[in-house]
């Protein structure tokens, strides 16, 4: 049972949020574009009510009006778009970070980005218990090496200011670097920055059209793992997840 349909079999919506969402699972729940007095009699609200909310998500593109009533608007639609990136990542990487994790033994990790930190979707534990696996752990972009790996290839500037604003003069100079160099390697390392004696290595994962989508890493003790010798691996990772991700 829809948001919609169980507002109207037992009372009408109450807060804000409850009308915003009623109104949009009913226009979702219609198969052609709804009026405000449709909307009005489903939601259970004053016409008055509906009319002032769908104005304001009009405004916000979560909405369209267009002659024949309300239908979803284009801001629902890229947020979905951005919604299905996890998904997308996870089916094309989940065979290359077992097969990863095979080959090293190793913590191997999948990443996206979100604010000023990067956000587990994935992980498969190594030999280091003391790091968790759960997805949704989340790490300071700023020093991870999944987060130098994404940074590097990332187009908005305003997602690299956001996250290198705490770094002043010499220091921003020097991570401004050190993203050029990634992008060079394809490879991004973090020695013990993040986590004391852990050392991790990271490669971005791009589409088709070389956007940076998220980011590959393989994390082990800092005195047992080699950074050159896994940094060829992640990377050939991260590019077979790559490929995966433009046959799909």
């Amino acid at each position: 049972m829809s948001l919609a349909e169980w507002n109207t079999e037992s009372r009408p919506p109450v807060s804000v949020l409850d009308r915003i969402i009623a109104i949009l699972d009913a226009v979702k729940e219609s198969e052609a574009p709804v009026s405000i007095t449709e909307l009005a009699a489903t939601t259970d609200m004053p016409k008055s009510t509906v009319s002032r909310l769908v104005a304001e998500l009009s405004g916000q593109r979560y909405l369209e009006r267009t002659d024949d009533g309300v239908r979803l608007g284009l801001r629902l639609f890229e947020l979905g778009a951005r919604a299905s990136v996890p998904r997308r990542l996870l089916s094309a990487a989940a065979p290359v970070i077992r097969n990863l994790c095979d080959a090293t033994g190793e913590r191997v990790g999948l990443w996206v980005q979100q604010g000023t930190d990067m956000v587990s979707i994935a992980a498969v534990a190594g030999r280091l218990p003391m790091l968790p696996t759960r997805a949704g752990m989340r790490s300071p972009a700023l020093t991870t090496a999944s987060g130098k790996a994404y940074l590097a290839f990332c187009a908005d500037p305003s997602v690299l200011d956001r996250v290198s604003a705490p770094l002043v003069d010499e220091a921003a100079h020097h991570f401004r670097d050190e993203l050029a160099h990634v992008r060079e390697s394809v490879v991004a390392i973090d020695e013990e920055v993040s986590y004391p004696g852990i050392l991790a290595v990271a490669s971005p994962l791009l589409s088709i059209d070389r956007k940076v989508l998220g980011a590959i890493s393989i994390a082990g003790p800092a005195g047992a793992m080699d950074a050159e010798r896994v940094a060829p691996l992640v990377r050939a990772a991260g590019n077979t997840v790559s490929r995966r991700l433009v046959a799909a």
